[in-house]
């Protein structure tokens, strides 16, 4: 990761929820935001093109930033009947700040995902988790990514939390209790989650997707921002621990981690392996 200084005093503890978290929890707030774009790639796998949503909208480092990672990428060769073609796809990449001491913060592009939202498999139940009263009463904020693994007719046959991250500071063991209550109240409504049934010309038996859950507060009847609204804003929180997924293989669906994915969507396996590291920092 890239080491720069951001100007911006108090940063990572701007907009938290603080219950009396010893130091070492405090060192571990991140700062953070999803950038979203395309990318093409040639029929070797190095970067063709890419474009950035929005980029006026992104502060200037985190945009030289990916400039000038992403064409240092290779990517497996996708093939097509057997022969290497180019090809296009979506792409979310987490850009992360950390302190490290005196004021100045490494910066780095942490994971990614490459790939069309969903590639076809749409939600169809509109059940949304309900915010636990403890959470609420406690003011704390935080971003659920489920694991599902679908049936051919879109049930949820397996779900698992695989991370959980909160917008809180507090003692380790408080900490993990808000993780366990956050994951628990999500997958009890996941697990009743309907999808479309699979395509008849996919044979595969089961699919795998992730869909990531935001609990966020918010005053009286005001609705919280929108994430058009926050694009491009650093965004602060405790990094929770990557779980393993029981039914999962190498066929990694994510490059580096499960937390590239924007808010309130289904993402299925990515369609772009990537070789190389994300950030050559």
């Amino acid at each position: 990761m890239k080491r720069l200084l951001l100007g911006v005093a108090g940063l990572l503890l701007a907009g938290m929820a603080f219950a009396g978290g010893p130091r070492a929890t405090r060192e571990k707030v991140e700062a953070s935001m999803v950038v979203t774009g395309t990318i093409g790639v040639t029929p070797q796998g190095t970067v063709l093109a890419f474009a950035l949503d929005q980029p006026e909208k992104l502060p200037p480092l985190v945009a030289d930033l990916i400039g000038k990672a992403i064409p240092g990428w290779t990517f497996q060769p996708v093939l097509r009947d057997g022969k290497p073609v180019a090809a296009k796809a979506r792409m979310s990449l987490r850009v992360v700040a950390q302190p490290i001491g005196e004021g100045r913060f490494k910066v780095g592009v942490r994971s990614a995902w490459f790939g069309d939202q969903g590639q076809g498999i749409r939600k169809e139940s509109a059940l949304q988790p309900r915010y636990p009263m403890q959470a609420i009463r406690g003011r704390v904020e935080a971003t659920v990514y489920v694991a599902l693994r679908l049936d051919r007719a879109g049930r949820v046959s397996d779900a698992t939390a695989e991370q959980v991250n909160l917008r809180v500071i507090a003692g380790e063991n408080e900490m993990n209790h808000w993780r366990e209550l956050f994951a628990k109240a999500t997958l009890a409504t996941a697990r009743q989650w309907t999808f479309s049934p699979a395509d008849p010309s996919d044979h595969a038996l089961y699919r795998d997707v992730r869909v990531p859950v935001t609990y966020q507060l918010h005053v009286g009847n005001t609705p919280p921002p929108s994430a058009n609204a926050s694009y491009g804003q650093w965004q602060t929180y405790v990094p929770g621990p990557i779980e393993p997924v029981p039914w999962s293989d190498e066929d990694k669906m994510l490059s580096g981690g499960v937390d590239a994915l924007p808010d309130d969507g289904v993402f299925g396996r990515s369609s772009l392996s990537l070789l190389t590291p994300l950030d050559h920092g």
